[in-house]
C-alpha cells in the first residue's frame, strides 16, 4: 500500500479572508498522516499477505449476493476499504457473515483479467494488532475544543464523551452512544454554534451516516459498504422533537449503527418545563457557561480528532462479565439516582419522572453509558461499582449540581414546577408555600397574608395557582403545593 505525501504548503494558497476549512476525510483518506499508526500497520500487513501465492490473511468480510455464488470481499478492517481481495469458498465451506472478522487460508487462482483467493480454511477471531490511541483523553479534549474557550470540567468531559461514545448494551438490546442537551447561559445561540462546529470537524460520511462505496474494476461494479459504526447527530432543542428522534431516545435502537450520540442545542438558559422532552429524554442536561466563546482562529480541523474517534470504536469495555453483573450495577446506579432525588428533597411522585427516574430503563442506564464512555477513554476493559461511583461523583453529580443551581427557578424544593409561571408574585407565593408547609398541614391564609400584606393581590394569586394546578385548597383557606405527577 503506497500513500501520497501530503503537500507541505497546501494551506498557504488559501486566503484567510475567505477561509474555508478542509473537511476531514474518512474512507477517502490517502495521506499517511490521516491514519493511526495501528491502521497503517493493518494495511501494510494486509498488503503483504495478499502478495503471497498461498496467503494467510485477516480482515473484515463484505458479503453481497451480487458478488457471485460463494464469493465475498475481504478488506483490512470494517472501516478500511483502501485495499481488498476477492475470495471464493468451495461448496463445503459456508461464506462467512457480513462484517465478521476472519482469518482465511487459501491459494491464488488467476483468471484472464483478475485473481481471487480460493479459500481452504476460515477461522473467526479478533485482530491481534495492538490498538490504542496516539493521544490521551485530555489531549483529545484539547484538540476537540481547539477553537473554543471557557468550557471547563465537567462540561468539557461530558461533551468529549459524546465522541468517545459508549459501547452497546447488548443485554438490554440498546445501541451505545451518549445523548446530551446543551442549554445556553447567554441565550444567544452559542450552544447551537458549538454543535455546528462539532459537525464540521468530523468527516461528513460519519456525521451523515453514509454508506461507503468500493470500486471493483475487475468485476465492473461498485460494492456498497456499511456505514461507520458510530454516528453523531445534532438537533434544535427549541423545536418539537420529531417522532423518529423521540422514539430513538426512548428505545435506543438502530438497524444501521451500533452507537449513536445525539446533541440537542437550545438558545435558552433552561427548559420550558420540568417535563420538556429535551430535558428528560437525554442522558443529561448541560449548560454552556457565560464565558464560553468561539475563538477567532482559522485552521483546518485537527486530524487527531477523527483518528481518536476511530480508535475509540475499536475499544469495548463491559459492565462486569455476566448478566448478573449488569443487573447488580443497574441496581447500584438506581440507588445513586434515588439518593440524588432525596438530596433535592423531591417527593416520590416526581422521582418517577424522567430527570430522576430510578427505573432500570431510566437514568441508571445513563450512568452506565457515562461510565462505559469514561472507561473507554481510559483504556479500561471492565467497570465495577467503584468506577461507577467515581464517574457519578466527578461528572454526573457535579454537572447536575452546577446545572440545577443555575436553574433555581425551574422547580421548588418540593418538586413543584415553576418555570411555566410567568408572574413573579405568583412564583414567590408558591415558593413560600412549599417552604413553609409540613407533611401534615398546609399554610393558612393568615400566615400568607403576614408575608404578603395585600389580601386582594394575594387572593388573586392563590386562585391563579389553584387553576394552574400548582397548589390545592385542602380546607377552607388552607393551601398545599401539588408536586408534578406524570
Amino acid at each position: 500500500m503506497t500513500f501520497i505525501q501530503k503537500p507541505k504548503h497546501s494551506k498557504v494558497a488559501r486566503s484567510t479572508d475567505g477561509f474555508k476549512p478542509i473537511r476531514p476525510a474518512f474512507r477517502e483518506r490517502q495521506y499517511g498522516s490521516e491514519f493511526n499508526q495501528w491502521e497503517l500497520a493493518i494495511l501494510r500487513e494486509f498488503s503483504s499477505a495478499k502478495r503471497l501465492t498461498n496467503p494467510t490473511i485477516s480482515g473484515s468480510v463484505v458479503f453481497d449476493s451480487g458478488l457471485g455464488k460463494n464469493h465475498f470481499l475481504l478488506i483490512p478492517a470494517a472501516h478500511l476499504p483502501q485495499d481488498y481481495v476477492i475470495c471464493e469458498c468451495p461448496p463445503s465451506i459456508p461464506v462467512p457473515a457480513n462484517a465478521s472478522y476472519v482469518t482465511i487460508i487459501g491459494k491464488k487462482s488467476v483468471f484472464h483479467d483478475h485473481w481471487e483467493i480460493m479459500v481452504d480454511d476460515i477461522s473467526y477471531e479478533k485482530t491481534k494488532m495492538q490498538i490504542k490511541p496516539e493521544i490521551d483523553f485530555k489531549e483529545f479534549q484539547d484538540q476537540l475544543f481547539l477553537q473554543w474557550g471557557g468550557i471547563d470540567s465537567p462540561l468539557r468531559e461530558l461533551l468529549a464523551f459524546e465522541f468517545v461514545s459508549s459501547p452497546p448494551l447488548l443485554d438490554l438490546g440498546q445501541v451505545g452512544g451518549l445523548n446530551l442537551t446543551l442549554y445556553d447561559c447567554t441565550a444567544t445561540g452559542k450552544s447551537k454554534k458549538l454543535l455546528k462546529y462539532f459537525r464540521a470537524i468530523i468527516p461528513l460520511d460519519i456525521t451523515m451516516g453514509k454508506s461507503g462505496s468500493l470500486a471493483l474494476p475487475e468485476l465492473g461494479t461498485d460494492q456498497t459498504l456499511s456505514p461507520f459504526s458510530w454516528r453523531f447527530r445534532s438537533f434544535d432543542a427549541d423545536k418539537p422533537l420529531n417522532q423518529h428522534l423521540t422514539m430513538f431516545l426512548d428505545k435506543r435502537r438502530s438497524k444501521r449503527f451500533s452507537e449513536i450520540s445525539v446533541g440537542l442545542g437550545s438558545k435558552s438558559k433552561q427548559p420550558k418545563t420540568i417535563y420538556d422532552p429535551p430535558l428528560t429524554k437525554v442522558d443529561q442536561p448541560t449548560l454552556l457557561p457565560d464565558n464560553a466563546e468561539m475563538l477567532p482562529m482559522h485552521f483546518d480541523p485537527p486530524l487527531e480528532v477523527t483518528k481518536y474517534v476511530i480508535t475509540m470504536q475499536m475499544q469495548f469495555p463491559t459492565i462486569g462479565k455476566t448478566q448478573t453483573d449488569l443487573d447488580k450495577t443497574l441496581d447500584f446506579a438506581s440507588q445513586k439516582i434515588v439518593n440524588l432525588a432525596e438530596k433535592y428533597d423531591l417527593p416520590q411522585a416526581i422521582r418517577r419522572y424522567g430527570l430522576f427516574d430510578p427505573s432500570y430503563y431510566g437514568k441508571p442506564q445513563s450512568i452506565l453509558r457515562l461510565a462505559l464512555a469514561s472507561a473507554r477513554s481510559q483504556g479500561k476493559a471492565t467497570t465495577d461499582n467503584e468506577w461507577i461511583t467515581k464517574v457519578f461523583d466527578e461528572f454526573y453529580l457535579k454537572n447536575m449540581e452546577t446545572t440545577l443551581e443555575a436553574w433555581e427557578d425551574i422547580m421548588t424544593s418540593k418538586g413543584v414546577e415553576l418555570v411555566s409561571i410567568k408572574n413573579e408574585f405568583d412564583r414567590q407565593v408558591l415558593k413560600f408555600i412549599t417552604a413553609k408547609e409540613s407533611k401534615e398541614t398546609g399554610i393558612g391564609f393568615p400566615v400568607l397574608n403576614e408575608r404578603f400584606p395585600d389580601p386582594i393581590k394575594l387572593g388573586s394569586s392563590l386562585d391563579s395557582l389553584c387553576n394552574l394546578g400548582k397548589i390545592r385548597e385542602v380546607k377552607l383557606r388552607v393551601y398545599r403545593s401539588v408536586p408534578f405527577v406524570e
